[in-house]
């Protein structure tokens, strides 16, 4: 899934915000600023678009509770909520993907098929690009994805002495 970033507007203006969320197990409810998942967000209130970064933290040793994958269905909702919903962008209009702990990248949707979200590999705009590769997530996600990744960087390996949220 590729997206572009709208003509006419600088990615510049793009507001770069995170949590960390931690859930205990896949159905419990996200816990705010405690390491387990480190969730990033790309939002152009402007263009009414929002991307969504989440992080598994065992990346960097964070995460004593459940991964991304496993409580995908209660941390999709809840780090929207915290991190995009006040913008006025709805979730179905927000690209989400996870990269997980081996360095993949994969979009998180939901089919509508009743069995909640799902993982697809995430493929970059240029199709010689390797997929579910840091290259094709930065394709897929302009200038950016490529802020949000250095945020998440700089939060995973403690750097960060900003506020979240």
């Amino acid at each position: 899934m590729a997206i572009e970033d709208p003509e006419g507007l600088p990615m510049s203006q793009a507001l770069i915000r995170h949590l960390r969320l931690f859930c205990a197990s896949p159905n419990a409810v996200p816990v705010r600023q405690k390491d387990g998942v480190l969730a990033v967000a790309g939002v152009l209130e402007r263009a009414g678009l929002a991307r969504l970064l989440l992080v598994d933290m065992e990346r960097w040793g964070r995460n004593p509770g459940a991964s991304v994958t496993n409580a995908i269905d209660r941390l999709v909702p809840a780090a929207h909520r915290y991190l995009i919903g006040g913008f006025g962008i709805a979730l179905a209009d927000t690209l989400i993907v996870e990269w997980d702990g081996s360095g993949a990248f994969d979009v998180v949707c939901d089919l509508g098929d009743g069995s909640g979200m799902s993982h697809r590999p995430l493929y970059g705009a240029e199709h010689d690009l390797r997929p579910r590769s840091r290259e094709a997530f930065i394709a897929a996600t302009g200038a950016m994805g490529r802020a949000m990744l250095q945020r998440a960087e700089t939060v995973g390996v403690g750097d960060w002495a900003g506020v979240e949220g």
